[in-house]
């Protein structure tokens, strides 16, 4: 069994700024879905997503440290210091060549990309905008954390679409694991840019809703898309290390299984089997019966495609108590976005330190033609001590992740 402890949590979302704002509006399935301002959306089909606002630099670091990030960069590293801080780590006595950087991204920061391209198309290769060019390669956010900390230790980001954040959690926790370092500082952040919402709009995935204002969002079960933004962070150690410093602990990453099958181009894998499988795995991997388990966070998010296969999948897994099974679909509250997956998992490792369920929705909510929102509930049970959870993408990869209580 793996039993990696996560001792420190940054967030920010479009569900609030830092890790406590996040936790409350995840308690109460506060939706941060709303009417995209920071860009024109006349011209797309829909006017929606899980929109970051209220996020100020400057109340995380100095103008002279954050002036040249992008929006990405500025979003994760104000999430790593909130980690850091809360997990009480003392970076100035600890060995920084035993440190881990592990992040993962989807697109990086595209608005940037989509700036230094047009000024090379505009001035030639003499008149490109070179301030614009460090924020274009992906690993910025995490090269950035390991300057403002002097981190020597391996820096990786994962690219792989909508499960770059669990590959990072993935490779950190076998870092760890493998004894090569002690800390690793693992995180997933993604920007929602008009160039972006723009390419998902073009290929027709997008969830048809446009609203006026500040009108409530209704999005449509299995109608598509609706797109997010947002960063989070872990401080991931062994279980050893964090005890022996006297580390509060939030709950453990306790196995993990990731497997890939065939899919056409911008589609999930085709039959699911490979999603039920990773479950499975994750399951016998930490020694834990499916009855065991306590919460499930699932990876769906609007799109027919992936709901009901996650639905059909679950239903085997489950079998009988598949009728009551109650999961949590976190992107319907927060948009989709490639890197989610570590602000997934923040919020299931709160459920477990604060044990607190998580609201959820029936299984078959999935893919049932009715607003989802309206039947979000939180059904404490008596004790959270497993939970679930999945990530998937299309492309054909897929994972699943078991966190435990830390007793």
């Amino acid at each position: 069994m793996l039993k990696i402890a996560v001792t420190g949590i940054g967030v920010i979302s479009s569900l609030g700024i830092g890790r406590d704002s996040f936790w409350e509006s995840c308690r109460r399935a506060r939706s941060g879905i709303r009417r995209i301002t920071a860009f024109e959306t006349r011209e797309f089909r829909s006017n929606v997503g899980g929109c970051v606002t209220g996020f100020k630099p400057g109340k995380f670091m100095a103008p002279m440290v954050y002036r040249r990030m992008g929006r990405i960069s500025r979003m994760t590293v104000a999430a790593g210091m909130e980690a850091l801080a809360d997990s009480r780590l003392d970076m100035a006595s600890v060995n920084k060549e035993r440190v881990a950087v592990i992040m993962g991204t989807s697109y990086g920061s595209s608005s940037h990309v989509e700036s230094f391209y047009l000024s090379l198309l505009k001035e030639g290769p003499r008149g490109a905008q070179p301030m614009l060019f460090p924020e274009t390669v992906p690993n910025a956010p995490a090269s950035y954390l390991a300057m403002i900390y002097h981190i020597n230790g391996p820096n990786i980001t994962f690219c792989q679409n909508d499960i770059t954040a669990e590959a990072a959690i993935g490779y950190a926790a076998n870092l760890l694991a493998d004894d090569r370092v002690d800390v690793a500082i693992v995180g997933g952040g993604e920007e929602l840019s008009e160039i972006l919402y723009r390419c998902y709009d073009a290929v027709g995935a997008l969830n048809p809703i446009r609203v006026q204002q500040e009108a409530p969002v209704k999005p449509i079960p299995a109608g598509g898309l609706i797109l997010g933004e947002g960063a989070a962070v872990l401080i991931m150690e062994r279980v050893m290390f964090a005890r022996k410093r006297g580390a509060r602990i939030y709950g453990t990453l306790d196995s993990m299984a990731f497997k890939g099958g065939n899919s056409s181009m911008g589609h999930y894998e085709r039959t699911g089997n490979q999603m039920g499988d990773a479950m499975r795995r994750a399951l016998a991997a930490a020694d834990i019966d499916r009855d065991d388990i306590d919460a499930v966070n699932i990876s769906a998010n609007y799109s027919k495609e992936l709901d009901e296969m996650e639905q059909v999948q679950l239903s085997r897994l489950f079998e009988r108590g598949a009728q009551t099974l109650r999961v949590t679909p976190l992107k319907y509250l927060t948009g989709d976005f490639g890197a989610a997956g570590t602000t997934r998992a923040a919020a299931v490792l709160m459920s477990l330190y604060h044990q607190k369920n998580l609201p959820s929705l029936p299984l078959a909510a999935l893919t049932r033609l009715e607003d989802a929102s309206a039947i979000w509930e939180s059904l404490q049970t008596k004790e959270i001590r497993h939970a679930l959870m999945t990530g998937t993408t299309f492309g054909g990869g897929t994972c699943s992740m078991v966190f435990s209580r830390f007793e």
